[in-house]
């Protein structure tokens, strides 16, 4: 006999699952931030297999490492070019040999030893691009850049802009409401320090232990404005400019700005509509720097700036793209500015364009398995549902 509890069971299942499910997919990206020591030894694990495999492969073991930690938004077309793409073979060798490093793909928060949140995913990503020569697309100046496109049109110059964006710059969040929130920027400042002084023997984790032992906002911003910008005197309006004009000056900069299409072929430069968007967020970043080390005259102990993407690698690299007249424009502005600078760049970016014109996009293929695994578990719950359904009856 069917009573009307029955007839109404199922659905009630059905609702209490979904709300499970839908739960569980809140809670995901918001879960407790990663422990910092487990992820500096999973980080040691891994670049001691990298370290194995190199060993036959004739490879860097500190790009490997790097780039295994790269997914989602690390892996796109721009970071295939820049970065490098990911070794499949050496995550199929990582899985065999200790899966729980899997672990640091898709990385987000870790609280560091002064308790300070970071995006350890955007460090790691932003150190590779570091290490290869280009410091500042992958990091600040890229944030930057996403600041500047969201708030895009809703001020008529570069005060305006900063204003606006003060509402989200730098405030406690984990990467869901800000394009430039607390955690992205300390990712950016660190990755500049640490990238900047791995070599091919480092190791990565006891660099980064050894950096966050004791850290403070001053160290690291001082450390940061003297790497970045030489000998500086934070408190002169002209910090503003040399900010800004690092941004737009940047080789690695000027590609990425083109692919988003905030860059002109004609004269090669920023786009005027999205130009004083652009001077908004450098500018309020020069303002948090200059605050955070009181103003003062920062000293470079060499007074040499880390050497960035040169003139030739940009034009390799949107040659790479098919654009062969953006190419030919944005070589013939590095030679008419003398600005075309030789740097590991340039094979980086030799050896990526090469494996972007003879490999599939990386970020379509995830998300085809995440739909199909969705599809799955979908009718694995209504297989369960119906079955329990049935056997009450």
């Amino acid at each position: 006999m069917t009573t009307h509890f029955d007839t109404i069971r199922l659905p009630r299942l059905l609702c209490l699952l979904g709300l499970v499910l839908a739960l569980f997919a809140w809670a995901a990206p918001r879960a407790a931030a990663e422990d910092y020591d487990e992820t500096l030894d999973r980080l040691s694990r891994l670049q001691a297999l990298a370290t194995d495999y190199a060993a036959d492969h004739d490879e860097d073991p500190i790009l490997l490492t790097l780039a295994y930690t790269r997914t989602g938004d690390y892996n796109t077309q721009m970071w295939q070019l820049t970065a490098g793409a990911r070794d499949t073979e050496f995550e199929s060798y990582v899985a065999q040999q200790d899966s729980d490093l899997v672990a640091l793909q898709g990385m987000n928060t870790v609280t560091l030893p002064n308790g300070e949140n970071i995006d350890f995913g955007h460090l790691l990503a932003s150190m590779n691009l570091v290490y290869n020569g280009i410091p500042i697309t992958g990091s600040w100046g890229g944030d930057c850049m996403e600041l500047a496109q969201e708030y895009h049109g809703q001020a008529s110059d570069a005060a305006g802009y900063a204003e606006l964006m003060r509402g989200t710059f730098n405030i406690d969040d984990n990467g869901s409401t800000s394009r430039f929130g607390d955690q992205d920027l300390r990712a950016d400042l660190d990755s500049v320090v640490v990238g900047s002084q791995l070599t091919k023997e480092s190791n990565i984790a006891d660099a980064l232990r050894s950096y966050y032992d004791g850290l403070t906002e001053y160290d690291r911003c001082y450390q940061f404005i003297s790497l970045s910008f030489g000998t500086v005197d934070t408190s002169s309006a002209n910090f503003a400019d040399t900010v800004y004009n690092a941004v737009v000056q940047d080789a690695g900069m000027q590609l990425l700005f083109y692919m988003n299409g905030m860059w002109t072929t004609e004269g090669w430069t920023i786009d005027e509509s999205y130009a004083p968007a652009v001077r908004g967020a450098t500018d309020l970043l020069a303002e948090y720097l200059s605050g955070a080390v009181n103003g003062e005259k920062v000293k470079s102990e060499t007074n040499n700036r880390l050497v960035a993407m040169g003139g030739q690698a940009l034009a390799d690299a949107l040659t790479a793209l098919g654009d062969s007249d953006a190419a030919s424009a944005a070589l013939a502005a590095a030679e008419e500015g003398a600005s075309s600078t030789v740097s590991s760049a340039s094979a980086a970016i030799e050896g990526a364009a090469e494996t972007l014109q003879n490999n599939f996009n990386v970020k379509i293929f995830e998300l085809i398995l995440l739909v199909v695994a969705a599809i799955a578990i979908f009718f694995l719950i209504m297989s369960c549902a119906l079955f329990v359904s049935h056997r009450r009856r």
